[in-house]
């Protein structure tokens, strides 16, 4: 299990929320945090557990010489009431206090810049494992790396160091970046693993589990992008928000709980009763969750994985719930639209179909479908082979990743019979060529990723009129959180949806409904958190009045809106709000159902692209 990297204590104590969730992740076993209270620290926990008859107590371990000496155990604290599905809530919490104390056996002596370790105990097993250093001698506080001039806490590492010296500032940078694009005489490997001094076994990583590697660089000390940034008024337009977020009351912050303690399947809308034997589910939940260390292709994009979890690679099934969320469709035959229809029920939630291209196909406006075939160069008359998902009403038209492989890797897109005159378009997932380079293809192997185009700003997402919008980028969003959080991407309200749970479900499956235009994947708190005139802490009638934005539910829920303005944002005109002063301010929805219009192509034909235009005031449009 990744160790919570010292430089982070803002972050400990953590409630981890989901997409419209109210609860945390459970973490199957114990979930903690250590804070500095002055006089010592407090390690505060809930009992996850079916149990509630466990004893629980702290053991501190002093580093002596890269050594763990034990030098205190703390008091017992006996039947400890379980909460197996937490909601995050103060009361859920225990807490034991480790004092400071000259008497050893009153309290541990804390000296200065001295690492200790805090193991959790659940009678005589380990649990959790935290880390702390203090800057002085009786007020003990967590000591971060930014200013640590000295260099000292290299807490989650080794302590060893490379015969080499490999990892020093500026020299891993040698022969291409940290995170793909490698060159022939890179350097890059050594800005993260150790060949023979390393800290964690699995990937020889230099510090003790994926998130104390990324953070130690993702932390703001290094010039990297800062995952752990303060709250500015520019953050409220990213998709990420920040780790950096508050937890009390006065700012009920939230966010990812991506330091390993968590399993995957935590995630609300996910498979939450899969054991830790679950080879998708039953893995840690860190940076690599969702990151692609080595590279995705681009750094334009954030290195997302562009096959989170590996759903690629799992063959679909009706046998199991995760067979029926598997991404890899095998032999299907391929539907000549030219001559045939698309099946108008269910067959698999994915098909592959082939056309001729007409005027209708293409189109240079980034708004519309026929985008992702202009800009490939696709022409009138050629032949495409494209990927077709079912909407819960009838087949459309997908633009997910074809994930490409080989013989030895399950998640493999294979065209059987291509000719290599065939152009594959593997990021938007469909070929094209003359008729005999397309016919020549006799059936289809497709493994699905995700390919999610962004920006800076949010608004590139979902946006249709702003600069840097891309058709079906929202959309790839929505595909990219379902990965964990499965059961919450739907097409449909009116039809109960889900592979783990069913029920009525918020549209997430269009790009004006994407995700993010919700909530942030990183974290949350009332600093960065809107109304719905799309206002924040930072701007309009309620600047700097912190506790008019704080959530009032037990979670926000990772939410870029306080409480549940984002749905008074779009829904709030009409007759049920008739009363309401705030009706002349808002424009309300473009159709009777938000995000859902008629239109037509370039080529006149009609269409329901399911984008309608934003108008000022919906979520998401202030500059």
């Amino acid at each position: 299990m990744s160790k919570m990297k010292l430089s982070f204590s803002l972050v400990l104590t953590i409630i981890l929320v989901g997409i419209l969730s109210t609860s945390v992740f459970a973490r199957g076993a114990f979930w903690g945090g250590l804070t500095a209270n002055g006089t010592g620290y407090d390690f505060k926990f809930i009992n996850t557990s079916h149990d509630s008859t466990k004893d629980f107590s702290v053991k501190v371990y002093e580093n002596q010489d890269g050594e763990y000496a034990e030098v205190y155990t703390s008091a017992v604290l006996s039947d400890v009431p379980s909460y197996p599905e937490p909601t995050g809530a103060a009361a859920e919490y225990k807490t034991i206090n480790i004092p400071y104390s000259a008497d050893g056996s009153a309290g541990v002596n804390f000296e200065q810049k001295v690492i200790y370790k805090f193991v959790l105990m659940d009678g005589t097993t380990e649990t959790e494992t935290k880390y702390a250093v203090n800057w002085t001698h009786e007020n003990p506080s967590l000591a971060s790396i930014a200013n640590d001039p000295n260099s000292l806490l290299d807490v989650d590492g080794s302590g060893l160091v490379n015969a080499n010296h490999t990892g020093v500032p500026g020299a891993a940078s040698k022969g291409g970046n940290k995170h793909g694009f490698y060159q022939n005489n890179t350097n890059s490997c050594a800005a993260c693993h150790q060949t023979h001094t390393a800290a964690e076994g699995e990937a020889l990583l230099f510090k003790d589990g994926v998130y104390s590697t990324c953070s130690a660089c993702h932390d703001g000390t290094t010039g990297a992008y800062n995952a752990f940034a303060s709250t500015t008024e520019e953050t409220t337009k990213e998709i990420a928000g920040t780790f950096n977020v508050k937890q009390d009351t006065t700012h009920n912050g939230s966010l990812h709980q991506s330091d390993g303690s968590i399993n995957v399947s935590a995630a609300p809308g996910g498979n939450t009763k899969a054991s830790g034997s679950n080879t998708i589910w039953g893995n840690e939940f860190n940076c690599a969750s969702c990151h692609a260390p080595h590279g995705s292709g681009s750094t334009m994009e954030n290195n997302l994985n562009m096959d989170p979890l590996g759903w690629g690679g799992v063959a679909y099934s009706t046998s199991t719930p995760d067979g029926k969320n598997g991404k890899l469709f095998k032999d299907l035959t391929i539907i000549d639209l030219d001559s045939a229809t698309l099946p108008s029920s269910m067959t698999t939630p994915y098909i592959v179909a082939k056309k001729t291209v007409a005027a209708g196909d293409i189109s240079t406006d980034k708004t519309k479908e026929g985008y992702m075939y202009s800009r490939e160069g696709v022409v009138l008359g050629q032949k495409v082979i494209q990927t077709y998902r079912w909407t819960g009403k009838s087949y459309s038209k997908d633009f997910s990743l074809w994930l490409r492989g080989s013989s030895r890797e399950a998640a493999n897109t294979v065209l059987t019979g291509a000719p290599p005159t065939l152009k594959i378009v593997w990021r938007d997932g469909f070929a094209v060529g003359t008729s005999a380079d397309v016919d020549a293809v006799t059936k289809a192997t497709i493994s699905l990723g995700i390919d999610v185009e962004t920006t800076t700003n949010i608004r590139s997402l979902f946006d249709s009129t702003y600069a840097n919008y891309v058709y079906d980028s929202g959309t790839e969003m929505s595909k990219y959180c379902s990965a964990c959080h499965t059961d919450y991407l739907s097409n449909t309200r009116t039809i109960k949806t889900g592979t783990y749970t069913q029920a009525h479900r918020h549209t997430t499956g269009k790009d004006n409904l994407t995700c993010v235009r919700c909530h942030y994947g990183h974290g949350t708190d009332a600093t960065i958190m809107k109304d719905s005139n799309d206002e924040s802490y930072y701007e309009g009638d309620h600047a700097g009045n912190l506790s008019y934005y704080v959530d009032p539910n037990p979670s926000s829920a990772l939410k870029r809106y306080t409480g549940m303005s984002v749905c008074y944002a779009c829904h709030g005109s009409g007759g049920q709000f008739i009363n309401n002063v705030n009706n002349d301010r808002l424009d309300g929805p473009t159709s009777a159902i938000y995000g859902s219009h008629t239109g037509v192509n370039d080529a006149g034909v009609g269409i329901d692209d399911g984008e309608a235009p934003l108008k000022p005031g919906q979520p998401g449009t202030r500059e």
